[in-house]
């Protein structure tokens, strides 16, 4: 590896460190799993040839709980952490955790779900000063509004928010040309329930986003009932259009919780060599 990459995943881990200097355990862990030592079908005492261990990366998929309706999508969380099990090498916790901005465990993983609709209420000092330490250590803060561009509330009330926490920052459209769009997979817009904008708003700072705010209700495609049927309609593209907005949110996990190198695609061939493998 050379020393300009081997930089740039140090500073990708700063939030771990950050983190851990708060005595926090870190949210994104490696975990080995070695294959057998003797596979099925070798001869009692022949040993096959020494093989790697298949590295799983353990994480959180937190999504904030505040006063309000803050959980508009119920599952939509549980459903990328089984759609990014069974795409990539990430291994999500089953039940992702709800964490408050005031909880140590805020800390826990550089990525934090915030979804909404009709507003967000006003968090208070202490809260917004957590989210813009949250920031300052490298986390990400993917804002969805479930309203799916039917009303501008969630994202006013947001904006506002990320005055307080993140003071002037350039609110922007994400160009379609930007590393979110291909971390994994090839997506041409940021879709979800609905496809009512065709740009996703982003903050950027020092080479990274650190901050998304979508308006097409990811949520929304990504929830599914306790009969695992879809629990909303995604129009006007149905199916195929749940299946890119599956896509662009496992992009959006990968490019929050992987070091930021993913702008060289080997890495995914080398996730869907893995996964295939499994």
């Amino acid at each position: 590896m050379g020393a300009d990459r081997a930089m740039r995943r140090t500073r990708r881990r700063s939030f771990l460190g950050g983190a851990a200097a708060l005595g926090l355990a870190p949210g994104v862990l490696a975990r080995p799993r070695r294959a057998a030592a003797q596979p099925p079908g070798y001869p009692p005492g022949q040993l096959s040839a020494p093989q790697e261990p298949e590295v799983l990366l353990e994480i959180d998929l937190p999504q904030l709980e505040y006063p309000g309706d803050w959980n508009p999508r119920p599952g939509a969380m549980r459903e990328l952490a089984l759609e990014a099990r069974m795409r990539t090498r990430l291994e999500p916790l089953r039940e992702p955790s709800t964490v408050t901005a005031t909880s140590p465990a805020l800390f826990g993983t550089p990525f934090l779900y915030v979804a909404g609709e009709g507003g967000l209420p006003n968090l208070g000092e202490v809260a917004e000063a957590r989210l813009a330490r949250f920031l300052g250590l490298g986390g990400m803060l993917v804002f969805d509004a479930a309203d799916g561009g039917t009303d501008r509330g969630f994202e006013r009330d947001a904006r506002a928010l990320l005055g307080r926490i993140a003071p002037g920052s350039l609110i922007a459209p994400v160009s379609p040309e930007h590393v979110l769009y291909r971390s994994f997979y090839l997506v041409d817009a940021p879709l979800g329930r609905t496809a009512a904008s065709d740009t996703a708003l982003g903050i950027e700072a020092e080479g990274r986003l650190k901050v998304l705010l979508l308006r097409n209700d990811l949520g929304g495609a990504l929830a599914r009932g306790e009969n695992l049927l879809p629990t909303y309609p995604c129009v006007p593209g149905g199916p195929e259009q749940r299946e890119e907005a599956i896509r662009f949110a496992v992009n959006i996990l990968l490019y929050a919780t992987c070091t930021d190198y993913k702008s060289d695609r080997a890495h995914v061939e080398t996730l869907l060599m893995s996964k295939r493998r499994r």
